[in-house]
């Protein structure tokens, strides 16, 4: 239900990322083991080359009969929010939010240096950079690689118009004077 790409600087090439891995996020149910209670939130990351290094399920205070995990964000700090909701049975379903921030992921994942809000957008989205630097590149391409729109901008957050974007995913990249480099998913309403 949820994916981040985990990203990391080439030491030897310093202005070039590569993929250290994806954090993928769902939740399971296994047929006709409902009354088990065996619904419930999923981690599963894998390096960059596709295989398996770790899976984790989180509970939470209070596990009920229907857990299903919605979506999941990676966050700067290096923390995971994952929400969902949580019900005693279908129908009656409460929000559920788990922050988690153990030292398995810090040491996995590095720091995120932009931030996109709002997100999902409607017409204009905020692109925060945490990088320093002078000058900076926002880029956005559809799904398929093409590049829609250049922003050059100097300022820590700028204003972007999405209004002629239809319904679907985007990826935003920056790059800085300084060759800093970093990349987020942007949905559009």
């Amino acid at each position: 239900m949820g994916m981040s790409v985990i990203q990391s600087q080439d030491e030897r090439e310093k202005n070039k990322d590569f993929t250290k891995g994806i954090l993928l996020g769902g939740y399971t149910q296994a047929e006709g083991r409902i009354e088990a209670e065996d619904e419930t939130f999923w981690m599963l990351y894998l390096n960059q080359d596709g295989n398996e290094q770790w899976r984790k399920h989180v509970t939470g205070d209070k596990r009920q009969r229907e857990e299903r995990l919605s979506d999941l964000k990676l966050n700067r700090d290096g923390s995971i929010i994952l929400a969902g909701t949580s019900a005693e049975e279908l129908g009656k379903e409460n929000w559920k939010i788990v922050k988690l921030g153990d030292k398995q992921l810090d040491q996995l994942i590095e720091k995120q240096n932009i931030k996109i809000y709002p997100n999902p957008v409607s017409e204009y989205a905020y692109v925060e950079i945490g990088y320093d630097f002078k000058e900076a590149d926002i880029v956005l391409y559809d799904m398929g690689g093409r590049q829609l729109q250049t922003v050059k901008t100097k300022n820590k957050v700028t204003k972007i118009n999405t209004q002629n974007l239809i319904q679907g995913a985007y990826l935003v990249t920056i790059k800085t004077d300084t060759n800093k480099t970093a990349n987020a998913k942007l949905i559009k309403k």
